[in-house]
């Protein structure tokens, strides 16, 4: 075997354990991204405000109707709810610290409903955490993208416009 050889044989085996190496560089490389965003999705889980309802008390017709607020998640910065007993339609709107035990909150009476329900329940359920971003409570705390536009549309569909506002996560001053 002369110098030419070797060379030709070392060089050959430098491309492959190059190659080899950049392999499993990228492979690693794409292990941590996917550690990071886990990381982040696990981060933006706890920081986001999880408001859980429980029904308390239940009133004459027409009173204000008390829930008790549990805030699960990060800061409650601003939120808002509407709920349904029977044939009445109660809403309010909600801020709360961050993993804040159980307190009662009185939700006012708004309109009568248009369909009769068997049980409490709730129509809506919005958030917003301190970082300006607004979530869909009742929809697996899906994000909302435009919360003013999302909540017109939520309000339109509950037949509610004009009834209820939540400034806190649309921005815009009381009437």
């Amino acid at each position: 075997m002369n110098s030419g050889q070797i060379f030709v044989a070392l060089v050959g085996a430098t491309t492959l354990f190059a190659l080899w190496a950049a392999i499993f560089a990228t492979r690693a490389d794409r292990a941590t991204r996917r550690a990071i965003k886990l990381a982040d999705r696990r981060w933006e889980a706890s920081t986001r405000p999880v408001p859980h309802l429980t029904f308390t008390d239940f009133v004459s017709p027409g009173q204000s109707i008390q829930v008790q607020v549990e805030n699960l998640g990060g800061t409650l910065a601003g939120g808002g709810v509407i709920v349904q007993n029977g044939d009445e339609i109660y809403a309010g709107e909600l801020n709360m610290p961050e993993k804040t035990p159980a307190r009662p909150i009185s939700l006012p009476f708004v309109v009568k409903a248009w369909q009769r329900a068997g049980q409490p329940r709730c129509l809506l359920l919005v958030a917003r955490d301190v970082g300006g971003q607004c979530w869909n409570c009742l929809d697996g705390s899906q994000p909302i993208k435009d919360p003013r536009k999302w909540l017109a549309g939520q309000l339109r569909d509950l037949r509610m416009q004009g009834m209820v506002d939540f400034p806190s996560l649309t921005g815009t001053a009381r009437r």
